[in-house]
Formats: structure tokens, C-alpha cells, sequence
């Protein structure tokens, strides 16, 4: 009777030790199947995240970009302008005259014995400096005809040979801050634009008056964003500082 229990005992252990193994089997497979279902929901999650933010990143660069493009592409064409700036007032130093503007393209100046078109592009052949802004465009370039001509003096005071105007002679280049606004310079002999990057689809009264061909012209400060638009960039020549330098250089008296 005792080795029939025992031997009952052996196989309800073994037996319970079957079930238990096929009960951990099955749990391992469902907990298996369970975290693989999880892993692979976390993994599309994760993804879905990941595009999201970089997204958002991608969004938030390139505006920043963008402005730090345009800044460069100002800050290189203001360079160019200055290097006009400083040319004019040399030509001028070493000529007694301004130069007239190129009014074909070739970068020569373009005159007979006055300045009859005062209006056009920088002779940048002459000048030696840039040809053409940060946007591919060329400078327009505006001078008083009398400032620019071969003719000695402009009939005030007493006229200096070799030099096209006097210390009293007198500009027409008005410079306001809007389009019928109010004056920033009055009288200049000289004027340079660089008409910005929306030079080909601007319809800014501001923009406009720096394209006709009267002697009124606009300079303010830039703005994209509220009417009327503005990113052209302007200098000028002050009569005061061009007759001073010629002063300087003994050409006028």
C-alpha cells in the first residue's frame, strides 16, 4: 500500500510540474506577443515624434536662414555701395567732375561736352567697382548734369579751370522719407540705388519713386512686412563733402 502511494505521490508531482511548465510556456508567449505588440506600438509612436520635431526644427531654421541670407546679401551690396561712394568723390577729386552715368549697359560712361543723360547705371568699367548688387541688378545712378559736365563752372562766383562746378554751385537731388514725405537731404549732385530683391515685383509707391527718372528719390528705413514695402539701399554724395574733398585736393580754391 505504501510504494502504490508513493508512486501516486511521484506523478501528481510530475504532473504538476508538466502543468506547471505548460502554464509558464503559454504565459511566456503571451507576455512575449505582449511586449512585441507594445514594442512595436512605441516604435511607430517614437516615429511619428521624432517627424514631428523634426518638423518643427526644419520650420523653425528656416526663417532664421532665410533672414541670415538676406542680411549677407545687404550687407555685401552695402559694401559695393560704399566702394561707389568712396569711387565718385575720387573721380571726382581726380577729374573736377562726376562721372555720367553708363545708359547702355557697357559700364563706360556715356557723355559729349555735357551730361545730357543723368540718369541710368554706374560706369563701373570706369569706377572700377561692382557691376551689379547681392540680386544680379545693376546700380541706378543719378548725377546733377552741371556737377558731371565738361563745362567750367556753373555761372555763380567765379568758375575754376577744370572743374565742372563751383563752391556755390547747386545740386537738384532731392532725397525724402517717403513718397511725398518728408525731406532726409535736399540738393545732392549724386545718388546710387541698389533696388533689393524684390526689384522685379515691387509696387511700392516708396520703391516707384527710386525707379522713375525724376530727380526725387526715397530713403528709408527697410521693412517687408506692412505697406508700402521698402528694402532698396541708397547713398548719396553731400555737396559739402565733394567740394571739400576738391578743396583738399587743391582743385578748387
Amino acid at each position: 500500500m505504501t510504494t502504490v502511494n508513493a508512486r501516486t505521490n511521484v506523478k501528481a508531482r510530475m504532473s504538476s510540474k508538466i502543468n506547471k511548465r505548460a502554464l509558464q510556456s503559454n504565459m511566456n508567449k503571451h507576455l512575449y506577443k505582449t511586449l512585441l505588440r507594445t514594442q512595436q506600438g512605441f516604435t511607430l509612436l517614437e516615429m511619428a515624434v521624432v517627424l514631428v520635431v523634426l518638423g518643427l526644427l526644419l520650420g523653425g531654421m528656416l526663417i532664421p536662414l532665410s533672414t541670415q541670407m538676406e542680411k549677407k546679401d545687404r550687407d555685401d551690396t552695402q559694401k559695393v555701395l560704399q566702394d561707389i561712394h568712396d569711387a565718385l568723390i575720387g573721380y571726382a577729386m581726380a577729374n573736377g567732375r562726376l562721372p555720367c552715368p553708363d545708359t547702355n549697359g557697357d559700364g563706360i560712361i556715356d557723355m559729349g561736352s555735357s551730361c545730357s543723360n543723368d540718369q541710368g547705371t554706374i560706369p563701373w568699367v570706369d569706377l572700377g567697382v561692382g557691376k551689379e548688387d547681392a540680386w544680379g541688378q545693376p546700380f541706378t545712378y543719378r548725377v546733377t548734369g552741371d556737377f558731371a559736365d565738361t563745362t567750367d563752372g556753373t555761372g555763380c562766383g567765379t568758375a575754376t579751370a577744370g572743374v565742372s562746378f563751383s563752391l556755390c554751385s547747386v545740386a537738384d537731388i532731392d532725397i525724402l522719407d517717403a513718397a511725398a514725405g518728408n525731406p532726409v537731404a535736399n540738393q545732392m549732385p549724386a545718388i546710387v540705388i541698389a533696388h533689393g530683391s524684390n526689384w522685379a515685383t515691387t509696387t511700392s509707391a516708396d520703391e516707384n519713386e527710386n525707379t522713375d527718372t525724376d530727380i526725387t528719390f526715397v530713403d528709408r528705413r527697410p521693412s517687408m512686412k506692412a505697406a508700402p514695402t521698402f528694402d532698396d539701399q541708397v547713398i548719396w554724395i553731400s555737396p559739402n563733402v565733394l567740394k571739400t574733398r576738391l578743396v583738399s585736393a587743391g582743385r578748387l580754391p
